[in-house]
């Protein structure tokens, strides 16, 4: 008896190739970090990065089109913590800010997501600052990359009914941005030598002076 062929899955195809494209994307971006930060931007090439990944130089400039590419790519990587496919403001962490009734807690909640998210980002901006001094499109970049962190701020900032702050929304993500930027974050970590607690402590009490309105 001749059994029946199973039907073509096309769909099912479709999903396994994108898994392996973003194995493949996740592999070159891990490589690309160890080694940026092991030899530096400059010394590191495209085909060093095909090699650490173990893959073709092909799905190298897949992931991204030039060192550039993929120095923006691992920033983005720990920025969110993860290459889950998810805007940054659409995650539980933002939601849970945005559920939040007290503007203090609102405010202490903003300021421990960005000591993580500083944490995991110093490193990268480092090389990051090293890329723009010799690749203008790093340089390019780094200032896409500024501003998109703004917007970030612009978002978090109108979660806080503005009756509770200082300030209206557009001054308080500007006070926040510059307060929790990341160059502070590397003066006090790495020139005073503060520990994670301390720069936490600091940025709570720092963001809730500057932007929460007196009680009346």
């Amino acid at each position: 008896m001749v059994q029946p062929k199973r039907p073509y899955d096309a769909r099912r195809r479709r999903e396994r190739a994108a898994e392996e494209r973003a194995e493949t994307r996740r592999r070159v971006a891990d490589a690309a970090r160890k080694l940026f930060l092991e030899r530096g931007y400059v010394a590191t090439t495209m085909t060093d990065i095909a090699g650490e990944a173990g893959v073709a130089l092909q799905s190298v400039y897949t992931a991204g089109q030039s060192k550039a590419d993929l120095l923006h790519l691992v920033t983005d990587l720990a920025v969110a913590g993860d290459s889950e496919d998810i805007m940054l403001v659409d995650r539980p962490a933002y939601a849970a800010i945005a559920a939040e009734a007290d503007p203090v807690r609102q405010i202490e909640m903003f300021a421990g997501l960005i000591a993580a998210t500083m944490e995991r980002l110093a490193p990268v901006w480092i090389t990051y600052r090293e890329a723009a001094a010799v690749d203008p499109k790093a340089a390019a970049n780094l200032v896409a990359a500024h501003r998109r962190r703004h917007e970030t701020f612009r978002t978090l900032a109108r979660m806080v009914p503005e009756r509770h702050l200082r300030f209206g929304h557009d001054r308080s993500a500007d006070t926040a941005w510059a307060v929790g930027s990341i160059d502070v974050f590397l003066l006090l970590r790495t020139v005073l030598q503060w520990d994670a607690t301390q720069y936490v402590d600091w940025l709570r009490d720092a963001l809730i002076r500057c932007l929460v309105a007196p009680q009346r």
